[in-house]
């Protein structure tokens, strides 16, 4: 992670400690937290993410379809075997 990098994920980190009013020993969780919504913020800006992530390899890209083409979304799919489907 580079200088700046890590400084923004302090600042984040220290700031939602603040706003949850400064509790003890959940230094780990507002750090995590505050890499998650940074490391956001840089792919949000067209930077590529260093922090691993178990999901890296599900990243959907832009205009992308959610689903497989010929899945059936769940809502449709609930209907579809009310009906007999399926």
């Amino acid at each position: 992670m580079n200088d700046q990098r890590e400084e923004r994920v302090r600042r984040r980190a220290y700031q939602l400690w603040e706003d949850d009013g400064a509790p003890e020993g959940r230094a780990d969780e507002y750090w995590s937290r505050a890499e998650k919504q940074v490391a956001a913020e840089y792919d949000a800006e067209g930077e590529a993410s260093n922090i691993p992530s178990d999901q890296a390899g599900k990243r959907r890209l832009a205009g992308e379809p959610m689903q497989e083409p010929d899945a059936m979304p769940p809502n449709e799919l609930a209907r579809d075997k009310r009906r007999g489907g399926g």
